[in-house]
C-alpha cells in the first residue's frame, strides 16, 4: 500500500467517524460558504427545515425577520476577525412557531490564511428562553406585589406582618421594622427569637400559629412588647389564617395596633364611671329620702315648717350631688374646646381656661389663647391649628404657655379632631388639652444633668490631655519610640472622649436653648488646615484628600464650625473601612460657603437620609460602632443657628457625602 492510498483510507475513516458524530448529536448541523451566502447540507433535526442542497434563501426561510440585522452584524464581525461566530437569535421552526437557537460556527482556513468555509452547530434553546422570560415575568410580578403591599401599608401606624408555618416572618411593613429598629433584610426570613421576642412571647405566638393551622380560625389578644425607641408598649393583635385554593392554611397574617394610650384613657374613663356611679347612688338615696318625706307629709300632715326643712335638706343634698358630678368630670384633668369652622366661635370649659391662666367666668378667644403661648412656639401652633380647621390636618402639638393672671409656666399637649356637621355647611373642631408640665420638667432636668456631668468631666479630661502632650514632648527628647506610640494612642483616645463630652454638652445647651454663637471674622482656609492637621494626627488608618481651599474671610463662630467639620470627618472614618479615602472640600460661591466630606463607607438607604439629623438616631446596624446619635443632631443645630443648611447624599455600598453651607 503506497502513501496516497493510506491517506485516502485514513481520510475515509475520519469522515465515517465524523458523520457518525453528526448523526448522534441533536444539534442542527450546517456548513456555510466563506461569505455566508450559501448554506450546505443543513440537517434541521425536526427543528428547522432540512436543506440537502446548497441554498441562498436560508435566512428568509429559517431566521425570524426582526433578528436579521443582529445576525448580519454578528456575521460581519466574525468574517472580519476570522473568529468563531456565536449568536442567540429567534428562528422560524418547522411547525410555524417562533423558537430560539444558539448558533456557533468555526471558520475553516485555507493554507493562505483565507476562510475556506464555516462549519457550525445550532442548538434549540427555546425551552430555556421561555423559562427565562417566565422567570423574569414572575420576578416582576413579585416585585410589583411587594411595592403594592408597601404602598398599602406605608400610611398606617399599625404593625402588619405574615408568618410561614415555620414561625418565620415572610413580610413586615415599615411600621413594624421601625418598631424593631431593623431593616427588611435583617428581619424578614427570621424567627421570633431572632427578632427580639422573649422566649415566653415567642412560644405563645408559635402555639397560636399551630392553633390557626389546626382549626383555620383567627386568634386575638393583647401583649406588652418593647418598642425600639418608646419603651414598653401595650399592643392589641389579631392573627388570621391564609388559605390556598384547596382550603389549606399555608400562612398566617397579622395586624397589631399600639393601644397604650387607649388603655390609659379607658382606665381614666373607668375611674370616672365609678365616681359617676357613686353619684348616681347618692341621687337614688336622695330620691328615696324625698319619696319618704312626701309620704310622711301626706300621712301625718306635718306642719309646713317641717316640710320646708325637709325640702331645704333635699336641695342641699342635690347641690352636693351636682358638685360631686362636676368633680368627677374634672378628675380626668383635661380641658376641652369647641371651634365653629365658619363663625370661629370658641367654647371652652373652666379647666382649659385655668390651664391658660384665665378665670372660669372670663371670656377667652382663640387669639387670646394663642397669645399666651410663648413666642418661639406661637407661630408653629397657630399654623397647625389653622391647617387642622380648614384642611383637616393633624393636630397633636405640645407647647409652653404663660398664665395670664398667675404668670405660671405650663407645658400643654393638645389633641384635636375635625368633625363635619350633618348639614355639610360647617365643621366642628373639638379636642382636649392636658397638662404635661411634670413630664417636660423631668426631660429638662435630665438635659441639665447631662450638661452638668459633661461640664464636670471636661476639666479633668483637658488636664489629662495636657499632661499627655507634655509626656509626648519629653519622650521625643529621649527618643523612646514605645512610649511615643503609647502616648500618641492615649492622646487620640482622650481627643475622642473630649469630642463625645463636648457633644453631650452642646446637646444639653441646645435642649435648654442656651447655646450662643460667637461670630468673628476668620479665614476659612485656616480652619480647613486645622481640620487637616487634626485628622492626620487622629486617624492613621485612613487616607485623606483635602482639596485646595482659597483664602476667604467669613464672619461666623469658628469653634462651632470646627466642631461640625470634625464630627463629619469622624463619622466618615467611623463608617468606612480602614485604608479607604476620605475627601474634604470647601468652596465659596454665591455669597455662601459650602463644606463637603465624602467617604467610601457603608452608605445609607434613601428613607434614612431625612432621619439622620434627628437626636439619638443611628443608621448603623453594627453594635461595635460607638456613638450615641447626637453628633449629627448637634451639628445640624449649629448650622441652622448660622442660617445655613446641612444634608446628606448616599448610596448603599458606595459611601456618603455630607455637606453644609452657611452665608459669608
Amino acid at each position: 500500500m503506497n502513501e496516497s492510498t493510506s491517506n485516502r483510507n485514513l481520510q475515509s475513516s475520519f469522515e465515517d467517524r465524523f458523520k457518525a458524530l453528526l448523526t448522534a448529536t441533536s444539534d442542527v448541523v450546517y456548513s456555510v460558504s466563506p461569505d455566508w451566502g450559501l448554506i450546505y447540507e443543513l440537517d434541521g433535526h425536526g427543528f428547522l427545515q432540512d436543506d440537502r442542497e446548497a441554498t441562498k434563501d436560508w435566512k428568509l426561510r429559517n431566521v425570524y425577520l426582526e433578528d436579521h440585522d443582529i445576525l448580519d452584524a454578528a456575521i460581519a464581525r466574525a468574517i472580519a476577525t476570522k473568529t468563531v461566530f456565536h449568536l442567540e437569535h429567534r428562528v422560524k421552526r418547522t411547525d410555524g412557531t417562533i423558537g430560539w437557537t444558539s448558533s456557533r460556527a468555526v471558520p475553516i482556513l485555507a493554507e493562505d490564511g483565507q476562510i475556506r468555509e464555516w462549519f457550525g452547530l445550532a442548538s434549540d434553546i427555546t425551552e430555556r428562553k421561555l423559562a427565562e422570560e417566565s422567570l423574569k415575568e414572575s420576578r416582576e410580578i413579585l416585585e410589583q406585589q411587594k411595592r403594592t403591599y408597601e404602598t398599602i401599608t406605608a400610611g398606617t401606624p399599625d404593625l402588619m406582618y405574615v408568618f410561614d408555618l415555620g414561625y418565620r416572618f415572610t413580610y413586615a411593613n415599615r411600621a413594624l421594622l421601625e418598631m424593631w429598629g431593623k431593616t427588611w433584610d435583617e428581619a424578614v426570613g427570621k424567627g421570633l427569637l431572632e427578632n427580639g421576642y422573649e422566649p415566653w412571647h415567642a412560644e405563645m405566638h408559635e402555639r397560636e400559629i399551630n392553633s390557626i393551622k389546626a382549626t383555620g380560625k383567627p386568634v386575638r389578644g393583647e401583649v406588652s412588647f418593647p418598642h425600639a425607641t418608646l419603651g414598653i408598649r401595650l399592643y392589641d393583635y389579631i392573627l388570621n389564617p391564609v388559605f390556598d385554593e384547596h382550603g389549606e392554611v399555608v400562612a398566617v397574617s397579622g395586624t397589631t395596633r399600639d393601644v397604650t394610650d387607649r388603655d390609659q384613657w379607658e382606665r381614666q374613663l373607668k375611674e370616672s364611671a365609678e365616681r359617676l356611679q357613686a353619684i348616681n347612688e347618692e341621687f337614688a338615696a336622695v330620691n328615696e329620702e324625698l319619696s319618704a318625706s312626701n309620704e310622711q307629709i301626706l300621712a301625718v300632715n306635718q306642719s309646713l315648717s317641717e316640710a320646708n326643712e325637709d325640702i331645704l335638706s333635699a336641695q342641699q343634698t342635690i347641690q352636693e350631688g351636682k358638685l360631686a358630678l362636676s368633680q368627677a368630670i374634672e378628675a380626668a384633668n383635661f380641658g376641652t374646646w369647641y371651634i365653629h369652622s365658619q363663625t370661629r366661635e370658641f367654647i371652652t370649659d373652666a379647666r382649659l381656661k385655668e390651664l391658660f391662666g384665665y378665670y372660669p367666668n372670663e371670656p377667652l378667644s382663640i387669639e387670646q389663647a394663642i397669645a399666651q403661648i410663648t413666642e418661639e412656639y406661637r407661630e408653629f401652633v397657630s399654623n397647625k391649628l389653622e391647617n387642622a380647621i380648614y384642611n383637616n390636618g393633624d393636630y397633636d402639638v405640645s407647647y409652653p404657655v404663660i398664665g395670664l393672671h398667675d404668670n405660671r409656666l405650663r407645658w400643654l399637649r393638645a389633641i384635636g379632631n375635625l368633625i363635619a356637621d350633618a348639614s355639610g355647611a360647617f365643621s366642628s373642631f373639638t379636642g382636649v388639652v392636658m397638662d404635661i408640665t411634670e413630664q417636660k420638667m423631668d426631660e429638662i432636668r435630665k438635659n441639665d444633668f447631662m450638661g452638668m456631668v459633661s461640664h464636670e468631666l471636661k476639666t479633668p479630661l483637658t488636664s489629662l490631655s495636657a499632661y499627655l502632650q507634655l509626656l509626648g514632648m519629653r519622650s521625643k527628647n529621649i527618643q523612646d519610640e514605645t512610649s511615643l506610640r503609647a502616648i500618641s494612642q492615649a492622646i487620640k483616645q482622650t481627643k475622642r472622649m473630649s469630642d463625645m463630652i463636648n457633644g453631650f454638652l452642646e446637646f444639653s445647651r441646645l435642649e435648654a436653648a442656651k447655646i450662643i454663637l460667637k461670630h468673628a471674622p476668620f479665614d476659612i482656609a485656616d480652619l480647613i488646615y486645622e481640620a487637616k492637621e487634626e485628622a492626620l494626627m487622629l486617624y492613621g488608618t485612613h487616607k485623606f484628600i483635602f482639596e485646595p481651599v482659597d483664602s476667604q474671610i467669613v464672619n461666623a463662630d469658628r469653634v462651632k464650625l470646627g466642631q461640625v467639620i470634625a464630627n463629619l470627618v469622624g463619622n466618615a472614618v467611623k463608617y468606612s473601612r480602614p485604608e479607604s479615602t476620605v475627601q474634604i472640600s470647601c468652596v465659596a460661591c454665591n455669597e455662601e460657603v459650602k463644606v463637603s466630606v465624602k467617604d467610601e463607607g457603608l452608605g445609607m438607604k434613601r428613607d434614612e437620609l431625612d432621619k439622620i439629623f434627628a437626636r439619638f438616631y443611628r443608621v448603623d446596624t453594627n453594635s461595635l460602632i460607638a456613638g450615641f446619635g447626637i453628633g449629627l443632631y448637634v451639628s445640624s443645630e449649629i448650622v441652622k443657628l448660622h442660617h445655613g443648611e446641612i444634608w446628606a447624599e448616599s448610596e448603599i455600598g458606595k459611601g456618603s457625602v455630607f455637606s453644609f453651607t452657611f452665608p459669608l
